[in-house]
């Protein structure tokens, strides 16, 4: 991860931070998605084969448009990217 990246997802998640007021409240957790995503997929470009990793992220990644559609199902994605995400450490 560069520089540059890591301060655009700062500013990311600040600026999704400064919005979640006047957005609709499933806002907030699909941001987050996001934010750990973007995160996942720069700590990939130095780990590219970590497995726990590339699971989080194909995870978040394949369930997070269900938030407006499925609200439950995206949820159910963040119980598995969490469960996921234990092998991380």
């Amino acid at each position: 991860m560069n520089d540059i990246q890591a301060r655009e997802l700062l500013i990311y998640m600040l600026t999704s931070a400064a919005g979640l007021p006047e957005e609709p409240k499933s806002y907030g957790p699909l941001r987050m998605a996001e934010a750990a995503s973007q995160l996942a997929a720069l700590l990939l470009q130095e780990h590219p084969e970590d497995p726990a990793l590339n699971a989080v992220r194909g995870i978040i990644e394949a369930g997070k448009g269900k938030n407006m559609a499925d609200p439950d199902g995206f949820y159910e994605m963040l119980q598995e990217a969490v469960l996921a995400a234990v092998d991380l450490l």
